[in-house]
């Protein structure tokens, strides 16, 4: 890899020496950083430096964040073209970071490879080592690993997981304020990663540590393999799912990346994938390990190998795969909350309510603005609106699950919103009837007294669909407003529309923006081109979403069960005697009941 327009220096610049003033950690950070990232992407953390979520995600600036970033280790292909060796004082202290680096560095020397090294100001090192032939993700992270056992304070954290790897850079702030440090002469840092280790290099250090790679193999294959989870057996599973996003699989299941590779094909072959489905998943970026572990075959014959594949994953599922949404399926995930709804018209009269239900739920939402739990409630408003215009029915038995799943929150959190909802002056809800056995609460929609005095056309409403679980209730807010605008918007009708602050909506817009949602022109804000479905997959929140359907269905399952098995007391009790309550108690690690299926596909009460 080389880097156009930059020439290698004799020496380290200085503030004098480099263009217009530029200081050598944001000119380090322009030369090195591009040369090193496995994409044109960036994580820039929002808490100093504790955490870099897939949120803060962007596209590689070319001038230095001032806040903490780290580059992302992985192409989008799953491939590695640059080694992270990240020594961490947590294991050990400085001075053992000290004695490895000098014993690392001394290692790369006998077999004459380059490499490039900062340090922090906490007295950690990172030692990167860029290749001239990118490697797949399973190789870097088990070399990292295996090297891990020889130099214990090396942390292989970023090689572990291909969507989110990531590690900070030379010239990146630090969280303690100040920046990791290039120990080499800029110019010998260029030199660098501009001519890169061939393979022959990455060969023999690959050679030199099979003893240790030996070890890690057995460590890992010793040991005990996690039970299979009989809810994810059917569908695309959290398992599967995260062997095509991350390359995160248990050995002790599958001996090697061909097995994991099969068992992701046949899950989703099993879920009604077709190969071109697959395929694209692997192109778009949303499956880049499963891509990566398509790495060793030529270009040309990896569509070939995988339509094999999936043809002998059907003979291995059964010649007919699961209809979309007749499990808990990938698909089924998507199609309430990604995709455009069939429709909210509903019935004509509950359509005319509806409409005048939106404009005073409008006007409410003026009354949340500064309140910490505010976009939680205007959001299970939403989340109640949608429903009722998808059942054209005005009460509502869904449960807190079910409304959990809607806005991306714990079933606890629905409950007290819902509370608090119905307890407000003019409410807009109220509670007609408590959950007994199978049923849920009951909420109907109400209008208070005093109905709106202007009208507008009501727009589609939404529930949190899944990309903004990770992006957050702002963005939701904010990517709204350009939905339903007609024409681009500037940030103070941004303001007035989502009843959000200045400073939250230009965070949002920046989040938007960075995901393809959004774009500035010249007349303001409009909507990106990018795809709420193929973000939600890149963000990795598919996951999530079906855990959580999962955990719901399990809870359900044993609710219903403990109700059919419930024995009645045969005779009244006299009162003398004590009442046997025990009988009526539900077990004690369930909670309140579950009561409904797929919470996205909004089933009609029962």
């Amino acid at each position: 890899m080389s880097i156009s327009g930059l020439r290698p220096l004799k020496e380290a610049p200085t503030r004098e020496t480099c263009d217009s003033g530029v200081s050598p950690e944001d000119y380090a950070w322009a030369l090195l950083a591009p040369a090193l990232a496995g994409r044109n992407r960036v994580r820039v953390s929002r808490d100093r430096g504790k955490n870099y979520p897939a949120r803060a995600e962007r596209d590689l600036p070319t001038r230095r964040p001032s806040a903490p970033a780290a580059v992302m280790v992985y192409s989008l292909t799953g491939m590695a073209s640059t080694i992270f060796l990240d020594l961490d004082t947590g294991a050990g202290g400085v001075d053992t970071v000290s004695r490895e680096a000098e014993g690392l560095r001394s290692w790369l020397s006998q077999h004459g490879a380059q490499w490039v090294e900062d340090i922090s100001p906490s007295g950690g090192r990172h030692l990167y080592v860029p290749l001239v032939e990118e490697i797949p993700f399973h190789e870097a992270r088990d070399f990292v690993e295996a090297l891990a056992l020889r130099f214990p304070s090396l942390d292989p954290s970023p090689h572990r997981s291909v969507a989110s790897g990531c590690c900070r850079v030379p010239g990146s702030t630090h969280r303690s304020g100040g920046v990791q440090q290039l120990t080499h002469v800029i110019g010998e840092a260029f030199q660098a990663v501009s001519e890169r280790n061939p393979r022959s290099i990455w060969a023999a250090l690959w050679k030199d540590i099979a003893d240790l790679r030996a070890i890690r193999r057995d460590e890992v294959a010793g040991a005990e393999s996690s039970p299979m989870d009989p809810e994810q057996t059917a569908g695309l599973s959290a398992r599967v799912l995260r062997i095509a996003r991350d390359g995160i699989y248990d050995p002790s299941r599958y001996r090697t990346p061909s097995e994991a590779r099969m068992a992701v094909v046949a899950g989703a072959t099993r879920a009604g994938l077709t190969v071109a489905d697959i395929q694209q998943k692997m192109l778009s970026g949303a499956w880049p390990a499963l891509a990566g572990l398509y790495a060793k075959y030529t270009p040309q014959s990896r569509a070939t190998t995988l339509a094999k594949e999936w043809s002998r994953a059907r003979q291995l599922v059964g010649e007919e795969p699961l209809k979309p949404g007749s499990q808990m399926t990938l698909r089924s995930v998507h199609r309430s909350d990604t995709s455009r709804i069939k429709s909210q018209g509903g019935a004509t009269e509950n359509s005319a309510f509806l409409k005048a239900w939106s404009e005073v739920r409008a006007q409410m939402e003026l009354r949340f603005q500064g309140l910490r739990e505010g976009l939680g409630l205007r959001m299970m408003l939403r989340a109640l609106e949608e429903a009722s215009a998808k059942t054209g029915a005005r009460e509502l038995s869904f449960g807190v699950r079910a409304l959990a799943l809607a806005t991306g929150t714990h079933q606890s959190t629905a409950a007290a919103q819902l509370q608090t909802l119905a307890a407000m002056d003019g409410a807009l809800i109220r509670k007609t009837a408590a959950a007994r056995g199978r049923e849920a609460d009951t909420y109907q929609l109400i209008l208070p007294e005093q109905q709106p005095v202007r009208s507008r056309p009501r727009h589609r409403v939404h529930a949190v669909r899944p990309a903004f679980r990770e992006l957050g209730l702002p963005a939701a807010f904010v990517y709204e407003s350009l939905e339903q605008a007609r024409e681009a918007l500037r940030v103070p009708e941004i303001i007035g529309a989502t009843g959000i602050g200045r400073s939250t909506v230009h965070e949002a817009l920046e989040t938007l923006a960075s995901w393809g949602l959004a774009r500035w022109t010249v007349e303001g804000w409009v909507l990106g081109t990018a795809s709420l479905k193929t973000c939600a997959e890149l963000l990795g929140v598919i996951e999530t979403v079906m855990q959580q359907q999962g955990l719901y269905t399990r809870q359900r399952r044993i609710w219903h069960a403990w109700l059919e098995n419930r024995q009645p007391p045969g005779r009244i009790v006299l009162p003398d005697e004590t009442y046997p309550y025990w009988l009526f108690e539900p077990p004690a690690d369930t909670g309140p009941p579950c009561d409904l299926d797929i919470a996205w596909a909004w089933p009609v009460p029962r």
